[in-house]
């Protein structure tokens, strides 16, 4: 009878997840220089735009909750455990599917920069974001090529190395077996900048090809990924006034490449 009144205010969770995301940023905000701080404020804007999808989609497996939860009450009061294991087993996926939701917008609060006063040269990003995602134990044997331009421009470090670290893990992610990361910057005769990450993973199916940037949209495998990530980097890319992409090459896995206009202060 306990679980039957149980009521689960949705907005309350959202609120809660915001507070946790806001409060990592807060810690080291009294740090930082004020161009930091605008930069911490854009990443949390472009977090903070997600959260009425990330209600929805809480939603979902909090209804499914609720009703196993009472169900298995039910056969508890009518002495008929058959499916009680089954019920239980249900909202333990449905609550497992919250915590990589929120598991996922926490690691991308968490991602940082250390602080600087000073634009960042975009090679420097690239090698910094490297360093912070072959770190890990967990890393496969995946080779990283470089191929950078010379006489590279100089941007603001936060929101270019969180959106290199993503790139990075999801080619990995794509290459479980191992395999190889071409990374490469070009300079356009305007001054632009394209950086290419290519990957010998499995490829995405042409037909997804717009989705994969929207929020909630995955191709890892069930359990594997909450398709959040892709979604806040295309938005943080365009807070810099350039855009994202994404095709599959011709001897297989994928290339997304990063477009980036001619920053201001290199314009004279």
């Amino acid at each position: 009878m306990f679980f039957r009144n149980i009521k689960l205010d949705l907005a309350l969770i959202v609120s809660s997840i915001c507070v946790m995301v806001d409060s990592e940023a807060i810690r080291s905000t009294t740090q930082m220089s004020l161009l930091k701080s605008e930069a911490e404020t854009e990443r949390l804007a472009a977090i903070g735009k997600f959260t009425a999808k990330i209600a929805h989609e809480l939603n979902n497996p909090l209804d499914g909750i609720l009703r196993y939860i009472n169900l298995s009450c039910r056969s508890v009061e009518l002495n008929n455990t058959e499916k009680l294991n089954e019920y239980l087993n249900s909202s333990r996926q449905g609550i497992l599917r919250m915590v990589k939701i929120v598991r996922e917008l926490l690691e991308f609060s968490r991602c940082r920069y250390l602080p600087t006063e000073e634009p960042v040269r975009i090679d420097q990003i690239i090698e910094d974001a490297i360093k912070t995602c072959t770190g890990r134990s967990d890393t496969p044997p995946v080779q990283i090529v470089r191929d950078f331009a010379q006489e590279l421009p100089k941007y603001p470090a936060t929101n270019l190395f969180q959106i290199f670290c993503n790139l990075i893990k999801n080619a990995f992610d794509s290459m479980g077996d191992g395999g190889t990361l071409e990374i490469s910057t070009t300079t356009k005769s305007n001054g632009d900048i394209a950086i290419e990450f290519r990957d010998m993973g499995h490829g995405f199916d042409p037909a997804d090809k717009e989705a994969l940037f929207e929020p909630f949209f995955t191709t890892k495998t069930q359990g594997g990924g909450t398709g959040l990530g892709l979604a806040i980097c295309k938005d943080l890319v365009a807070r810099h006034g350039g855009h994202i992409t994404a095709t599959n090459r011709a001897e297989g896995g994928s290339m997304f490449t990063i477009h980036l206009p001619r920053p201001v202060e290199a314009i004279k």
